[in-house]
């Protein structure tokens, strides 16, 4: 059995933006997406809800659970893992449903009482979904001279 290693070089520009940004958008889900603060005879009260919770939080669970697989598929891509089919493709189906739920659960918890890593979720869920999109463009184009292909013209 071959033993597989993590090679950074074997990331395309794609990979990388997928793999930071799911990551740290995994790591924004457990940030407050909504808080809210009240006051009352000089005494405050705040409550904040992660994107785990709150507002739609089933889309929260999503969106993280997205994230763990988008990372995860980043990584065994990265350490040369074979994910069957086109692994351009399952990377850019999990970037897009990543981005998809960030801008969804950013969408509802904006109209109530929105916390900053919500903004925080927002951009970095449209950086995947750049990420997705160079990702299917890599799947489209034929391998170039570089990447061991041909180069040219083969019948």
């Amino acid at each position: 059995m071959a033993q597989q290693s993590f090679d950074m070089s074997r990331m395309s520009t794609a990979d990388k933006i997928l793999a930071g940004g799911g990551l740290l958008l995994f790591i924004d889900t457990f940030l407050p997406w909504q808080s809210v603060c009240i006051k009352f005879l000089n005494v405050g009260a705040c409550a904040t809800a992660s994107a785990w919770g709150g507002s739609a939080g089933f889309v929260g669970v999503l969106l993280g659970l997205f994230a763990i697989a988008l990372v995860a598929s980043s990584v065994l891509r990265m350490m040369g893992v074979d994910l069957g089919g086109s692994s351009a493709m399952i990377g850019a189906v999990l970037a897009w449903g990543t981005a998809g739920f960030a801008v969804l659960k950013w969408v509802i918890v904006l109209t109530k009482d929105a916390g900053w890593a919500a903004w925080v979720g927002l951009l970095l869920g449209l950086v995947i979904a750049y990420g997705a999109m160079a990702r299917m463009r890599e799947a489209k184009s034929p391998p170039s001279a570089a990447s061991g292909g041909s180069g040219g013209f083969t019948p």
